[in-house]
């Protein structure tokens, strides 16, 4: 019987690394409830086991003995070192299957940044000429990005008036403006307006 994967809903303290004691420590309760498969002095068999759980998380081993203890490995014996190891990567393999999900949507979805400037160059004169004519340019293209696009004051003349317009008011108006471009656009092309040759 095998412990389902799932990620608990309050995460634990996973970043906090298992100290030496706390190794020791489960080794000693597992070493004291289950047999070993050969007679094996524990001194020669330590160093394994140490090197087994380098880098593991101080909750990751306790809940892989509690999941031990539960018969996750299927049998009655001590686990080997890398059945021991193994049973940790499987007890944190959701939340690093969480972290490969957010780097992998925050690579998809985040909003491209904008370049920065880089500091100017010190001891190459030429460098510091180039990076000022970049400099320049740059502050000119932020300059006519902030003064943004021409207004039309013709549209934006009258905007409290316009602000107390009714909804019929406003189509009038649009459909007059209408009228008045397509008026513009049939004299620019030579037809009289309100005449058409179709």
């Amino acid at each position: 019987m095998t412990t389902p994967k799932t990620t608990p809903a309050v995460r634990p303290d996973i970043s906090r690394a298992a100290t030496d004691t706390e190794k020791l420590t489960v080794l000693t309760r597992l070493l004291a409830v289950y047999p070993c498969r050969a007679p094996s002095d524990f001194r020669l068999m330590k160093p394994a086991y140490m090197q087994a759980l380098e880098d593991v998380g101080s909750w990751a081993l306790m809940e892989a003995e509690r999941r031990i203890n539960q018969n996750s490995l299927g049998h009655p014996f001590l686990p080997t070192p890398a059945e021991l190891r193994a049973e940790i990567d499987r007890v944190m393999e959701p939340f690093r299957e969480r972290e490969r999900r957010a780097a992998q949507e925050r690579r998809l979805y985040q909003w491209p940044e904008e370049p920065r400037a880089l500091p100017a160059p010190a001891g190459d004169p030429e460098a510091v000429a180039k990076w000022r004519a970049r400099r320049a340019v740059e502050r000119a293209e932020a300059a006519a990005k902030s003064a943004g696009a021409p207004v039309d004051r013709a549209l934006y003349a009258d905007k409290d008036q316009r602000a107390q317009r009714t909804p019929a008011d406003a189509v009038t108006d649009f459909m007059s403006r209408q009228d008045r471009r397509h008026d513009a656009l049939r004299s620019e092309s030579g037809t009289e307006a309100g005449h058409d040759d179709g």
